[in-house]
């Protein structure tokens, strides 16, 4: 009987699904220079490279005291690291940052199968999250010591720390997964185990 079920399958319905899980792997790749484009800009901005957007601190709020007005410099004409990594550290942790390329690994290797290059996707999403993973923690870690910030914002930012840490992780693990150990080592395996079974023979 299972076998009649499987005979039912329309053959337009498995050209479709055939047609989709061809997809996949450039739908993961194209998630991954998004997120990687997304990274970079931020760097970008943080580092304050030629170029950069300057981003806009908030402005004081001016007091009236009896006491003279000191003139202090404009936080716009001095932007220091500690300035640009509270304004650029939530870019780092931002939903898509994290959610991308665990999508782009589950499309290339659970999502119908693994897919001919399925490896290579997971080794760029390791990458990538590993980097937004360093320059948000740097940024926090800077934005935290500068003291620009009032309320407790950074708890809020490290818990999204702890996220993106949590999804790389994931990624690592899924890297390290015997299916995506390259082929070369699998043999390799195997013949360790033809060995160890011959020995105890």
């Amino acid at each position: 009987m299972t076998g009649q079920l499987g005979e039912e399958v329309p053959p337009e319905t498995a050209r479709a699904w055939d047609s989709v899980r061809r997809v996949r792997e450039p739908v993961a790749w194209i998630l991954l220079v998004v997120t990687a484009i997304f990274v970079l800009v931020s760097a970008w901005q943080l580092f304050g490279l030629p170029g950069a957007p300057v981003p806009t601190p908030p402005r004081p709020v001016a007091v009236a005291t009896s006491a003279p007005a000191t003139t202090a410099p404009s936080p716009v004409a001095v932007m220091t690291f500690g300035l640009r990594a509270s304004v650029v550290a939530p870019q780092f942790v931002a939903g898509g940052i994290f959610l991308l390329p665990v999508l782009s690994v589950i499309l290339a290797a659970f999502a119908g199968g693994v897919t001919d290059r399925a490896r290579q996707v997971v080794q760029a999403a390791v990458s990538i999250q590993a980097v937004a993973l360093g320059l948000g923690l740097l940024s926090w870690l800077d934005a935290l010591g500068a003291h620009v910030r009032q309320g407790v914002w950074f708890i809020f930012d490290a818990t999204d720390l702890a996220a993106v840490a949590a999804a790389l992780v994931f990624t690592v693990a899924v890297l390290r997964s015997r299916t995506l150990r390259p082929l070369a080592r699998q043999s390799g395996d195997f013949g360790e185990d033809d060995e160890d079974f011959g020995e105890g023979a």
